[in-house]
């Protein structure tokens, strides 16, 4: 599968290309993109609508909304969503089509917007199901925005303790595969807890609900990320239960700077246990039933790929996703990496895919992460120039 190309700045560069600049510099949406289209696309002012807009060879691209000083806009011209760059014309873009999913509320009372989003085409994610326990003493993850909106809450007392109800999250899940718009992926993520053991109780509550009155099989048994506990063979109980896959963010190899960034994970969970639940879930039930996350950019591209490389070879999933800076305010965070960093480690991701025979979940891919665009275009990736 090829990519489509695009002139940015009298530079030719490639969907993939576009997509990680897009994360990394933002982009200003035009009020006339609202007025034209809300009412048949997917495009919401709420933020945590988590808008997507499609480039011509169906890369799905978050629109990280920022002000109008952004180099990046997108307008209506002739009728149609349009990106620009310094009021220069670059693509026409795909919108996903309107869904009700937003407009609904669970039996008690809640927004479905509140609690998960409709990611890419086709992925119903929950983001946050319960607080970080690690922001709420100032160890969030550097880059994370959760972490860091838990932690500004609970700086200003406003923060509340919250799990959402289990009934509420399966009325979310069913409505979404089995109405409207019949999604196809569930990926459910929450806050790092201190005590991972009553997470992956929480879990196969959940698993067992959605199994019982909508059916894991529809959402490929789903792929849960959460904190690995001490004895790995708590993980089992996930598995009977149905996940699909199961995830342990590493977020960063380099052991240095998984410290520095990732402070939370490095005192109370460790680099070492995240390693041991994903090398036990890939030992014990095989390939492609563990992933973990690399946020690239924060970190050198050879120790990512090293880190991708060890992953690979021992039949664990890696998903890398861009570095976006939108919400995060942190000097001592760096800047989002130039094209050639990204292309040097899609190509390794590319090569890695095929060697180990791995599979990145999904269809069309995540609006924020490049694994599955990765692997949709492994063969293309890997030969061209």
């Amino acid at each position: 599968m090829a990519l489509s190309v695009f002139t940015v700045d009298n530079a030719v560069i490639d969907s993939l290309d576009l997509k990680v600049t897009l994360l990394g510099q933002g982009i200003f949406v035009h009020d006339s993109v609202y007025e034209t289209f809300e009412k048949t696309h997917r495009i919401f002012r709420e933020p945590r609508a988590c808008n997507t807009m499609f480039l011509g060879d169906h890369v799905p691209v978050f629109l990280a909304r920022t002000d109008e000083t952004a180099r990046f806009h997108l307008t209506v011209i002739d009728g149609e969503p349009t990106l620009t760059h310094d009021g220069n014309f670059v693509t026409t873009v795909l919108l996903p089509p309107k869904t009700g999913f937003f407009a609904q509320k669970t039996r008690t009372g809640l927004p479905f917007g509140m609690l998960a989003t409709i990611q890419g085409w086709d992925m119903l994610a929950f983001a946050y199901l319960w607080p970080c326990e690690l922001a709420k003493t100032n160890n969030q993850c550097r880059f994370c925005h959760s972490g860091n909106f838990t932690n500004q809450m609970v700086q200003a007392k406003t923060w509340q303790d919250f799990a959402y109800p289990v009934q509420d999250v399966v009325d979310v899940v069913r409505f979404a595969v089995d109405e409207d718009p019949r999604v196809k992926i569930l990926q459910m993520t929450a806050g790092s807890t201190f005590d991972p053991d009553k997470e992956v109780e929480h879990y196969v509550t959940l698993l067992n609900e959605i199994e019982r009155q909508v059916g894991l099989a529809k959402v490929d048994g789903g792929i849960l990320f959460l904190t690995p506990p001490k004895n790995p063979k708590e993980l089992d109980r996930l598995i009977d239960a149905g996940a699909g896959r199961l995830a342990f963010d590493m977020d960063i190899w380099d052991e240095k700077l998984f410290a520095q960034y990732c402070p939370g994970k490095a005192t109370f969970t460790s680099r070492k246990q995240h390693l041991d639940a994903l090398l036990y879930v890939a030992e014990k039930f095989g390939p492609n039933r563990a992933c973990s996350v690399f946020v690239a950019g924060l970190e050198p591209v050879e120790s990512l790929i090293e880190g991708m490389t060890f992953l690979a070879e021992n039949g664990v999933v890696p998903l890398p996703s861009p570095w976006m800076p939108f919400g995060v305010c942190n000097p001592d965070l760096p800047k989002t990496p130039g094209i050639d960093y990204y292309r040097v480690m899609r190509k390794e991701a590319a090569k890695l895919y095929i060697k180990h025979g791995l599979e990145v979940p999904g269809t069309v891919g995540s609006s924020v992460c490049l694994s599955r665009d990765i692997w949709l275009r492994r063969e293309f990736l890997v030969n061209e120039n």
